[in-house]
């Protein structure tokens, strides 16, 4: 079989086993080329691949597979480390970051996936790794690279001895955060979705828009003003507290505040 009819065939399974995922074979043989991958060949996780493949190229459909089918994988390989559910959910968002679009000087760890074995049990070894990693380190995940949330004044209200007053703290942060996404208009809930869940560039969503990159920019950027200038207003007045007593209490509780957009942002 020809290396064209042999990557139709991949783009078949592909498309039947990840039904409304699909790619070019251009795109396909691209990203097989990049792993050393022959198409010449029948492979026994053909399907897998396909869906490496489109998550690579940010297809919307084969991010919200992934996080459906296979991230559940995560969470499990999670709570054989630490049963705690934050734990669980942070390793969950942090594993969604590192594995659909790294960081700013790597490409995405599924890129690196060849298909030597089920995507299902790769992905499970990754997020043990993971957890086992961040165990011994002590660490925990920033979730959301959202410097708005980080450009506050330095000191602390909070007295991290105090568990129930850092909770009180925690749930109104919660509410204003959630009354402060609610505030914003649906395009700009959907923007910050696509930018910061599902790692959409500025240049990857000015086609959907068909507005320059410029403007993407500014929308984005409104709406972040907007997420924590509301969000301030709202801890300030259920607290009675002064702007720089509510700037600490968000710094205090970033790691919180930050867990609590990627449950809103996935809703």
């Amino acid at each position: 079989m020809a290396g064209g009819e042999r990557l139709s065939r991949w783009i078949r399974l592909g498309q039947s086993r990840w039904p409304g995922v699909e790619i070019s074979e251009e795109q396909l043989s691209r990203h097989l080329e990049r792993l050393g991958v022959s198409a010449e060949a029948d492979h026994p996780h053909a399907e897998d691949l396909y869906l490496a493949c489109a998550c690579c190229e940010r297809v919307p459909s084969a991010l919200e597979a992934f996080h459906r089918e296979l991230m559940p994988e995560v969470r499990a390989a999670a709570r054989r480390i630490d049963a705690s559910p934050d734990f669980a959910d942070e390793l969950t968002q942090a594993a969604t970051l590192r594995l659909l679009f790294g960081s700013s000087d790597g490409e995405p760890r599924l890129a690196t996936y060849a298909g030597t074995g089920p995507l299902r049990a790769w992905i499970r070894i990754a997020a043990m790794r993971m957890a086992m990693n961040a165990i011994r380190d002590g660490r925990r995940y920033l979730l959301v690279e959202d410097e708005a949330f980080l450009d506050l004044p330095d000191g602390s209200a909070l007295s991290p001895g105090d568990r129930k007053t850092r909770s009180r703290y925690a749930e109104v942060c919660a509410e204003a955060l959630r009354a402060a996404l609610a505030s914003l208009s649906p395009r700009e809930r959907t923007l910050l979705r696509m930018h910061h869940l599902h790692g959409l560039t500025i240049d990857d969503l000015a086609p959907k828009y068909n507005v320059h990159r410029a403007s993407i920019a500014r929308w984005i950027a409104r709406a972040r003003d907007r997420l924590l200038a509301h969000t301030r207003a709202e801890v300030r007045a259920k607290l009675e507290l002064t702007e720089s007593d509510a700037d600490s209490i968000l710094r205090a509780l970033y790691s919180r505040i930050d867990l609590t957009l990627s449950r809103l942002l996935a809703e």
